[in-house]
């Protein structure tokens, strides 16, 4: 493409005038240049792009970017380098700004060779009641069989059992506080605490370890940890914060795998729902084993349990989105998505035809009702839904 040609695109660009067949050119135009000339390009018009995308309205701006952050994923799925994969994205920006001036199409770099048309109505039922997300909630198992709704009461003492007391806070936190040394704690006496679907909770265990829950799920631990090793059992997802004591190692066993640790913060997410367990590590480092298979990972990494143990770099601050009040996805197919929004509202979901099998990237949070997640991820295009009570179908 000659030079002059190129600038008449970049003009058209600007004033939002090209037409569907000259927005293949400036993108086919773009593919081929190398990276110094992307960059120049980048710093030349990136600018313009964000003052420009900015400016849209309400609704136009929000479906436009959802859709360039739960698509751009397909870059690096494809192996793309990580500097055309920002150069990429600010062709998404420029198919945004395309839009918003033409109402024509969208492209994502092309990569795949498909595209995506401007988005459809929801399908919403109208004036459906508003779906809000959990909130602190739990349920404490005695080693009696006592069961205590922790939510039906304020703060104080819940239940005293083998010289703890064990009581909630004011800040809804669940704390083991020891007040008789000489009572030994009876070999097998165990608490179990539940988080239901739509629940979550932060529990100090007898050790002064700190355990956050996510919902639907269920952690069982010695009243006092006796003998040489700290040893509980998850299932579900938990994030921890291990209290460092190198006499007494801390063990997690879930699904078949184990984790051992002497001090360190990191997340297990282990649900019984077909994914494979996933252990993080933010802090320290941590042995993970699965049968005679055992591996140590840094901060920084997740160790993916299966027959083996494959250990893989995160970015942990999408592990951590639950914790820190988002829905967080990295790649993830629908199913992984819509597992983590049916916990958290307590929904049960539904899957009608043939949906989408691509892969979401992206945050939304948590605080939102069901409609507006569910709307975040319909302005993809990608996917459609309706809402019948606690019921969710999820329709191409």
């Amino acid at each position: 493409m000659e030079q002059k040609d190129v600038e008449q695109l970049k003009q058209k660009l600007i004033l939002g005038e090209l037409t569907e067949p000259e927005q293949q050119d400036f993108f086919n135009w773009l593919k081929q240049l190398d990276q110094p000339e992307l960059n120049a390009f980048m710093q030349e018009y990136s600018a313009l792009f964000e003052q420009k995308t900015d400016s849209l309205a309400g609704e136009l701006h929000e479906r436009l970017t959802n859709q360039i952050e739960m698509r751009l994923d397909a870059l690096e799925a494809a192996n793309t380098p990580f500097w055309k994969r920002s150069a990429f994205k600010l062709m998404a920006a420029a198919a945004v700004l395309v839009l918003a001036c033409s109402s024509i199409f969208l492209y994502y770099s092309n990569l795949n060779g498909h595209t995506q048309t401007a988005l459809s109505k929801s399908t919403t039922i109208p004036h459906a009641k508003a779906i809000y997300g959990g909130s602190d909630k739990v349920l404490l198992i005695l080693s009696n069989g006592k069961r205590i709704e922790v939510n039906n009461f304020t703060k104080g003492q819940l239940a005293v059992e083998n010289g703890y007391s064990i009581e909630k806070e004011s800040n809804n936190l669940l704390k083991y506080r020891k007040i008789n040394t000489i009572i030994a704690s009876a070999p097998g006496d165990s608490n179990t605490i539940v988080t239901p679907r739509g629940g979550q909770y932060c529990v100090n265990l007898p050790d002064g370890s700190k355990v956050w829950l996510n919902a639907e799920s269920k952690l069982t631990y010695p009243v006092a940890f006796s003998g040489n090793i700290r040893k509980i059992a998850l299932q579900g997802e938990a994030y921890f914060e291990v209290t460092h004591n190198p006499d007494k190692p801390f063990i997690v066993c879930f699904k078949g795998s184990n984790v051992k640790v002497l001090g360190t913060h990191f997340n297990i997410c282990a649900y019984n729902d077909g994914e494979t367990p996933k252990t993080t590590l933010l802090q320290g480092s941590v042995e993970v084993s699965t049968g005679d298979c055992k591996k140590i990972i840094l901060p920084g990494q997740q160790a993916i349990s299966s027959h083996n143990i494959a250990i893989v770099n995160i970015d942990t601050n999408h592990v951590m989105g639950w914790k820190n009040g988002n829905f967080s996805f990295e790649h993830e197919r629908i199913g992984t998505v819509m597992g983590k929004i049916s916990r958290w509202y307590d929904v049960d979901v539904k899957y009608q035809g043939e949906v989408t099998q691509e892969e979401f990237v992206g945050s939304i949070p948590k605080s939102k009702n069901l409609e507006e997640v569910l709307h975040r991820l319909e302005l993809t295009g990608l996917l459609h839904f309706k809402i019948r009570g606690r019921s969710v179908t999820i329709m191409p």
